[in-house]
């Protein structure tokens, strides 16, 4: 397959229904059947939710190779394009069937009300299951489906890697290399125009669901009729317990034996082996790494920081209809945006020598990477804060007539309040989204300035080894207790 097109389109489908299949499946069999533990299935899975993509791609790259798992090596996948292609969509999917499974999750808790319990007693749990609750949570795969999608054609690390053409491969290149095609960039915003309007869309059945849950709703968790007992329920828990391996435990046990292999020569022969202080070592090595990372820390909280003021003002100020679905368009465009036409966008504004203050903010701060960042910083605070603010507005409707007569700041500070953890939410999901990106400002990055993924990203290219496989471990670790502490927040919320 040579045509970008074709490429892009395989990718991105390919990638989207293998993460939602994944998803789904994987929150039926942990939220509604229950199978055996199912908690440590979920917390599992969980934990990969935000992790950098360079890190599933360096954990799947560690597997490959004479010291993987597979001979199968990243420079032999990319001579065949059928292999190429396979290997970016499963690295894509593992990285993105998480946030499927957690827009599933968050569906079910929702679709789970009267009318479903009732069909469970009337036809039991795999009617109710594929017949009413499965239909009501089309918006909510969807949804898992569009962010895979979005986040799969956005994005040039992966297909780079493996030298598969897709559209923002060849603009990549194309901006790279200043030889551009006028061709090239309607193809690249097309698509992110289909996304915003499917976003659009679904945001528009979202909308009428968000704050309408009823009363006495409760959760498969609080229900004992969709148990199964027997044969099918450890069938179901081997599927899980398959998935979880896939989409976590095979990815880090990649980079605990990679980081931990050692080759020794004795007697003229080649010895191979894996010790536990090459592991420790390994992942100590990872302060080698502290420039890197220290700029990768703030330009993550630069750019969170003033995607979530303006997140919050464009929340408070968008009280008109047309005015909203037009910040939800153009947020889900900026989200599908492919980063090399950011690139381009960001150097046509600073790429001038008058006035000099451009060329300064340009040359010498982090100006171009954070305004780069706020096409993918800003679409997702926005979403949360949009969400969180509708459900508030409905469930507090008659409470917030009353306090019409209070004062301005007393307002203000009840709905902040209210609202503390969504924008907690907000706050780190784009700061791991940025900590985690590279396509979108990869070409505007000053001067004398490397991120902890530009590094990573080179180091690829070259095979994956202890001090690489230690350091997206450490990242691993650091990303999973934060993530795990927020999503419960939320899902209590």
């Amino acid at each position: 397959m040579n045509s970008p097109f074709v490429n892009t389109i395989v990718v991105c489908v390919g990638t989207s229904a293998l993460a939602t299949l994944l998803g789904l499946t994987l929150a039926l069999l942990t939220v509604c059947l229950r199978v055996p533990m199912h908690k440590w299935m979920s917390t599992l899975v969980l934990c990969l939710l935000l992790i950098p993509l360079y890190v599933q791609a360096t954990a799947w790259s560690a597997g490959f190779g004479v010291q993987g798992w597979f001979r199968l090596s990243q420079v032999s996948a990319a001579l065949s394009p059928i292999r190429a292609i396979a290997s970016v969509v499963w690295i894509h999917a593992m990285a993105t069937t998480p946030v499927c499974f957690l827009f599933c999750v968050l569906g079910l808790s929702r679709a789970f009300d009267s009318n479903s319990r009732q069909s469970l007693l009337d036809f039991g749990p795999w009617v109710s299951m594929f017949s009413v609750l499965i239909p009501k949570l089309w918006p909510w795969i969807a949804a898992g489906a569009l962010w895979s999608v979005a986040m799969t054609g956005n994005d040039m690390v992966i297909t780079n890697l493996f030298q598969v053409s897709t559209i923002t491969e060849s603009v990549y290149k194309q901006v790279q290399f200043n030889e551009l095609e006028q061709g090239s960039i309607w193809p690249s915003c097309s698509f992110a125009i289909l996304v915003g309007a499917m976003v659009l869309a679904i945001a528009t059945v979202l909308l009428k669901r968000v704050g309408s849950d009823s009363a006495d709703t409760s959760g498969p968790a609080d229900s004992q009729a969709f148990e199964v007992q027997g044969l099918v329920r450890w069938l179901g828990a081997i599927v899980g317990w398959a998935i979880v391996s896939m989409v976590v435990l095979i990815p880090l046990a990649n980079l605990v034996v990679k980081a931990g292999w050692i080759a020794t020569m004795e007697n003229g022969q080649t010895r191979r082996g894996w010790s536990p202080l090459v592991l420790i070592d390994s992942i100590l090595q990872s302060r080698t790494f502290s420039n890197e990372i220290l700029w990768s820390l703030q330009l993550g909280l630069y750019s969170s920081v003033v995607a979530l003021v303006l997140g919050l003002l464009l929340v408070r100020c968008t009280k008109m209809t047309w005015a909203a679905w037009l910040s939800i368009g153009l947020a889900a465009f900026l989200l599908a945006m492919p980063g090399p036409i950011v690139n381009l966008v960001v150097l046509s504004l600073l790429d001038r020598s008058e006035p000099e203050w451009v060329g300064f903010l340009a040359d010498r701060t982090l100006f171009g990477p954070i305004l780069a960042q706020q096409t993918r910083c800003f679409p997702i605070v926005f979403g949360v804060l949009w969400l969180a603010n509708q459900r508030y507005q409905r469930h507090n409707e008659n409470s917030l007539r009353l306090d019409q007569g209070l004062p301005f700041s007393t307002r203000s500070w009840v709905r902040a309040s209210a609202m503390s953890t969504p924008i907690a939410v907000a706050f780190a999901v784009s700061f791991f989204v940025s900590f985690a990106d590279l396509a979108t400002y990869l070409l505007v990055q000053p001067p004398q300035v490397t991120t902890v993924a530009m590094r990573m990203f080179d180091l690829l290219h070259y095979g994956i080894k202890n001090r690489e496989s230690g350091l997206a471990l450490a990242l691993a670790m650091a990303g999973a207790i934060p993530t795990l502490y927020l999503v419960g927040r939320f899902l209590k919320k």
